[in-house]
């Protein structure tokens, strides 16, 4: 008698995860190791951001600019977020002509989505894979050297253990007909699956405030 590896199907939405990033424009007061110095007219003293390795530099057109070319008296608008009394600048936008300061503060929540699906491993392959379940036809899933393995812990795994067999729930995005795997958490049984199919919806809201 064959094990039932998935149970009815079910959807639930998890905890949403929210990330905040806010604007501020004005003038480069001062720009040295890991801090930057903003000027903005509507405050008295030069606000101070942190800025790191990933911090980004571009133009107005999103193109990449040289941190090089970052200086005192230049126009920028700075997206940051905060950590405790830390604003961590995460982008630059380096501006030709000084926009209008003292402006709007725009805050951006976002969320990021990922589909979860459990099955059974079927065809390996070099660059996909096909899950196997037992009231729908397999379905195929790319996956790339960004793709992760875990175990039930979280706890990596070499992708070479990884075969045609295995029980696991497969983290994934869609990118028009295409499935990409991000992440693949391998169980030890069948009766590990979880047996649903969850969805996180991705949501943008951006509010101003005057």
């Amino acid at each position: 008698m064959g094990l039932s590896f998935v149970t009815a199907p079910a959807a639930f939405a998890e905890p949403v995860e929210i990330t905040k990033t806010t604007t501020t424009s004005g003038t480069v007061s001062e720009f040295g190791p890991g801090r930057i110095l903003l000027r903005v007219e509507s405050e008295k003293l030069p606000l101070g951001y942190t800025f790191t390795k990933t911090t980004t530099y571009v133009d107005e057109n999103g193109a990449p600019v040289s941190v090089e070319t970052v200086k005192s008296g230049l126009p920028v608008t700075v997206y940051y977020t905060r950590d405790g009394d830390r604003m961590i600048a995460n982008k630059v936008v380096v501006r030709r002509m000084a926009p209008p300061e003292g402006g709007p503060v725009v805050e951006e929540k976002t969320t990021t989505t990922h589909t979860h699906m459990a099955g059974t491993l079927a065809d390996f392959g070099r660059d996909a894979f096909d899950l196997s379940s037992e009231n729908a036809k397999p379905v195929r899933y790319l996956y790339s050297t960004k793709t992760t393995y875990v175990d039930e812990n979280g706890a990596p795994v070499s992708v070479e253990t990884v075969k045609s067999g295995l029980p696991v729930t497969v983290y994934y995005t869609r990118e028009g007909d295409r499935m990409n795997a991000v992440k693949v958490i391998v169980h030890k049984h069948a009766a590990q699956l979880p047996g649903v199919i969850i969805e996180k919806k991705t949501t943008t809201v951006i509010e101003e405030k005057k």
